[in-house]
């Protein structure tokens, strides 16, 4: 029965750090996300036709637009025409 609890919280914890907001690329030129994570600041370049998963514990993230966003690591999104949209 022990054995059952401490596999069934690993299994918990281990689900829990796979969340990760994506975002899709659909412009032809490269667009850039500034992400702000743990006081850390870093750019994330996107190609044409690229997804990434970014920000799994929570962000904020500039995006092509100059707008800023909060994440919580579940939001999935698309830019396309220059604009970012959450799915």
């Amino acid at each position: 029965m022990k054995t059952l609890i401490l596999a069934s919280i690993a299994c918990l914890g281990a689900a829990g750090g796979a969340f990760a907001a994506s975002a899709v690329n659909k412009d032809a030129q490269p667009r850039t996300l500034i992400v702000t994570e743990g006081g850390s600041k870093s750019e994330l370049a996107i190609g044409p036709g690229e997804t990434i998963e970014f920000c799994s514990s929570g962000c904020f993230v500039t995006l092509p637009n100059g707008d800023r966003e909060a994440l919580t690591g579940n939001e999935a999104i698309e830019i396309s025409g220059g604009a970012a949209r959450f799915r």
